[in-house]
């Protein structure tokens, strides 16, 4: 039975991911929470489905996630397949651009640092933990959900300035995705950073607070790609992620990829 373990996964993307994955009754399927709090949905569906565990952990705790990693081994026998880390935290003071900053430098480190926690550091402690699972594992896969948001020719040709905090933190947890697949190559461990699109979720709404800034968004995408027209949904997203993490092997491990499989982010 193939384990899968999905960190963030009570609402959008990771929600979908494990909505998706338990579908099959042949998937075992982990979905680690920060907090039962928001989980209402997840726990509905796991309900239903007993090929369904949620456990609630701590992603900045190296101990907590220990313990996970043991309360997860201990029902598998030891192994782990893949594990989707898509944990992360956005940040404040988005609209801000660098030169912004100047005279507001108390706002700059929370801005900078809060989201490279969440979005670097911690993936770090959630690899770790995992990583003897993954090791005895079959599939021996690692992805990370990143955003285009932290490519720097996307950024280039966007023309997007702001959101700082974030973009840097993406960018940095695609380059650690990187560095763990040169060493952990031997092992026969792939890994992977993917970009779900854009997607229709409560974050990338909350991010679009009037008819105006959706439209644009729409026309800042527009300069990377053309046919652009709007956010894709949850579902459609990880049915395309779930196709390109199919087919990861050691030919592109390590890779920054879009939910396509290429370089079409959106």
């Amino acid at each position: 039975m193939p384990s899968w373990v999905i960190v963030g996964a009570t609402r959008g993307i990771g929600f979908e991911y494990v909505n998706q994955l338990s579908s099959d009754s042949q998937n075992e399927v982990f979905a680690l929470i920060r907090s039962q709090k928001t989980a209402g949905p997840l726990n509905e569906l796991a309900v239903s489905r007993k090929n369904i565990r949620v456990i609630e952990t701590n992603i900045a705790n190296p101990a907590k996630l220990k313990e996970t990693a043991e309360q997860i081994g201990n029902i598998t026998g030891g192994k782990l397949d893949v594990l989707v880390y898509n944990a992360f935290f956005h940040g404040d003071s988005g609209e801000l651009t660098p030169s912004a900053f100047t005279g507001r430098e108390e706002e700059l480190e929370p801005h900078f640092f809060e989201p490279l926690k969440v979005n670097a550091l911690h993936v770090i402690h959630t690899v770790n933990a995992l990583l003897p699972l993954i090791k005895q594992g079959v599939e021996k896969k690692i992805i990370y959900i990143s955003s285009a948001s932290g490519d720097l020719e996307v950024t280039r040709i966007i023309e997007l300035p702001a959101v700082i905090g974030y973009s840097v933190s993406k960018a940095a947890g695609t380059m650690i995705m990187t560095k763990y697949a040169s060493e952990l190559k031997e092992d026969g461990i792939v890994t992977l950073s993917i970009s779900p699109g854009w997607v229709d979720t409560d974050a990338s709404k909350a991010a679009l607070t009037s008819p105006e800034a959706f439209t644009a968004m729409v026309s800042t995408l527009r300069k990377l790609d053309p046919n652009v027209k709007g956010m894709i949904s949850p579902k459609e997203s990880v049915e395309s992620m779930l196709s390109v993490i199919k087919s990861l092997d050691k030919n592109n491990s390590g890779k920054f990829l879009s939910h396509k499989g290429n370089l079409d982010w959106f």
